[in-house]
């Protein structure tokens, strides 16, 4: 493929986003949504640009979303964090708004490459504080680990991931899981079992975020790719000497009790559990969820 087929491409992801952008029913959805630039990365991702929110001043922040997400799942917290932090939230690599013409393969491996390369491109090399929600909170213990000079304190939320092995889907099974994936019904389902109280809190505003990047080009084949690949599993093991703060909700029906029981065991993960609260502790109890990383992150490590 050619660099002006590649540019083309990508400038079709642009223009979804920015019509799916006017779409959005949720006002912090949106206003997030207004804080996007379009940061192009090296020749390693063919020069293209991917969509990083960038927002506030202060101590840089990283924000790493999970599994089949996007950067909007973080709207109801950006703007409490934004104060007093420089918060920067990309869509990672295959996932939500990000061009899926960058590579031919979706893996963790490249997720992380690329996050190294935006943040040398941002300029970011030392004092970063990471916060990573489910699948994101492997992908921050496996970035710490690869430029731990780098890194501050994380936190995770609800992290997934952490145990267990790499379980690689092969074709043609994980093109039939993305379809599944991708249905109306299932979408909506997936969307309530990450609240605690979905009969309160999930209606047309939660269930358009959880799904609006699925219309992106090629999102179905790098969802396939990534589970060709196992994702991310057993990340635990990337724990280091970091400041390292979970935070669950002891309603997490997606994790399960006997997760987030051995999430507790791990000493050096300071856990932290949340009541009345599911999956998403920055959706479910935004202030709350707020309120802990802003005082975990200002504090001085000791």
């Amino acid at each position: 493929m050619t660099k002006p087929t590649f540019e083309k491409l990508s400038d079709l992801n642009v223009d979804f986003f920015e019509s799916a952008k006017t779409s959005l029913l949720d006002p912090l959805g949106f206003s997030l949504a207004n804080d996007v630039k379009w940061i192009k990365l090296n020749k390693n991702w063919n020069s293209l640009k991917f969509p990083v929110v960038i927002g506030g001043k202060g101590p840089p922040i990283l924000l790493l979303h999970g599994f089949d997400s996007s950067f909007l799942e973080f709207r109801r917290i950006y703007q409490s964090l934004k104060r007093n932090f420089k918060v920067i939230i990309p869509d990672l690599l295959g996932f939500g708004f990000s061009p899926r013409c960058a590579t031919d393969e979706y893996n963790p491996s490249k997720i992380i490459s690329c996050l190294i390369d935006l943040l040398q491109t941002l300029q970011i090399t030392k004092n970063l504080n990471i916060i990573g929600a489910s699948m994101g909170g492997s992908t921050a213990l496996k970035l710490s680990f690869e430029i731990p000079d780098s890194i501050n304190k994380i936190i995770l939320l609800s992290p997934a991931g952490l145990f267990g092995e790499p379980k690689s889907i092969p074709f043609p099974l994980n093109q039939i899981g993305a379809l599944f994936l991708g249905l109306p019904q299932v979408r909506k389902s997936l969307c309530r079992q990450a609240f605690a109280f979905p009969n309160e809190c999930v209606g047309e505003m939660e269930e358009q975020i959880a799904s609006i990047h699925l219309d992106c080009k090629g999102w179905r084949n790098s969802l396939a790719s990534f589970a060709k690949s196992g994702g991310f599993a057993g990340t635990h093991k990337y724990i280091q000497n970091i400041p390292i703060k979970a935070v669950c909700g002891e309603n997490d029906r997606i994790l399960g009790k006997k997760e987030i029981k051995k999430i507790r065991k791990i000493d050096k993960l300071n856990f932290l559990g949340l009541k009345n609260c599911g999956h998403l502790p920055h959706v479910d109890l935004p202030s709350l969820s707020s309120k802990i990383i802003e005082d975990y992150f200002l504090e001085k490590n000791s």
